[in-house]
């Protein structure tokens, strides 16, 4: 198959996607050149055709997919590309095949920080945190961030819900008691409830749901405050530098975990919508009509190592550069920090004793 790749027309070296410009740029001469996208416009797909329709291809543009044989995960990205290590877990155990048939994505989030930026974002990050270890501070090396493009599913739908439940409304009855001798009064509180019933409908929009199930979530979901607003047309040129990961969570099961979000931000608005002091026996019967579907590619630079023998993972976002992760923690410092504290306890404590506090 005949590779596409983005080469200079100046000196034919290859040229990537520069997040800091928005075009793509030559490593070698620092030519550049637009990337055509046009007008976006978003189109949402219906659920039940994607579910009739089955598998398709992501583009006519060859891509290479290598999977990592120590956590699973599938990477995407341009064929003249060579993956040394997984991105998620740091493992050189990546072996290459053939792509498989899956929705490809609509649109993504280019990436606006480039690798420079997040490489120092990072090491602003863990600097901050005292009880990191010195030797992980000056170890990590800036190719261990690599730029990926995560996938995510957005789900809209109009939902009507017809709830039913017991609204407890407060009320406080005086009363007398003796303490010590002394007779007081005082309100004890009680509560009246009456049954409940109504309708509630409402309509969610881009409700984003992860499409990764080889991320590290917790990390994922600090940093997940994307603009959709900034969603453009997919097209390869914008993968060219990075990876992409293909989608471990299918269409179906990202719906089962979008229901559930939707779900919960129902109860939550029933409740506000009843009123009273408490809430109980909530029941909500709901439809979801016009289900409708994007898959979207949005960008995070990801950075996986081992420290004693365990994982460490850090992400940041490639839209709006905020660092989250784990690190491990220095059995020193913490000691240290614990000694300092009883010091500071002890020293107070005799300031105390001899009045001078």
């Amino acid at each position: 198959m005949k590779t596409k790749v983005n080469m200079c027309p100046t000196c034919g070296g290859k040229m990537d996607y520069d997040p800091a410009s928005g075009v793509l740029k030559c490593q070698y001469c620092n030519n550049t050149k637009e990337i055509e996208v046009g007008e976006t416009e978003i189109i949402e797909n219906p659920f039940n055709d994607a579910l009739a329709e089955g598998a398709r291809s992501w583009s006519d543009d060859d891509i290479k997919v290598v999977t990592c044989k120590n956590c699973g995960a599938e990477l995407i990205f341009e064929s003249h590309t060579k993956a040394q290590f997984c991105n998620y877990c740091g493992s050189s155990h990546v072996s290459e095949h053939a792509p498989e048939k899956t929705i490809p994505p609509g649109y993504l989030i280019p990436f606006s920080i480039d690798e420079k930026s997040a490489f120092e974002r990072f090491k602003t990050w863990i600097g901050k945190r005292w009880f990191a270890p010195n030797a992980l501070k000056t170890a990590h090396r800036n190719d261990r961030i690599l730029g990926t493009y995560i996938p995510f599913w957005t789900f809209d739908t109009q939902t009507f819900n017809r709830y039913t439940a017991e609204r407890g409304d407060y009320y406080y009855v005086t009363k007398t008691r003796t303490v010590n001798g002394k007779t007081e009064t005082y309100q004890e509180r009680h509560t009246r409830w009456m049954p409940v019933s109504g309708h509630y409908n409402r309509f969610f929009d881009d409700v984003l749901i992860s499409a990764s199930n080889k991320v590290d979530q917790k990390t994922l979901d600090k940093i997940d405050d994307f603009n959709l607003d900034a969603l453009i047309t997919y097209k390869p040129d914008f993968l060219s530098g990075f990876f992409a990961e293909r989608y471990s969570v299918s269409l179906e099961d990202g719906w089962i975990i979008g229901k559930q979000v939707i779900d919960n931000h129902l109860k939550a608005e029933v409740r506000r919508e009843i009123g009273g002091d408490e809430v109980r026996f909530l029941r909500i019967e709901s439809h979801y009509d016009d289900l409708m579907y994007k898959h979207i590619l949005c960008p995070v630079w990801i950075s996986s190592y081992k420290f004693n023998g365990k994982t460490y993972n850090f992400m940041i976002n490639g839209q709006t550069g905020k660092v989250e992760g784990d690190f491990p923690k220095s059995g020193v410092k913490i000691g240290l920090a614990i000694l300092a504290g009883v010091i500071i306890i002890g020293v107070m404590y005799l300031l105390i004793s001899n009045g001078n506090f």
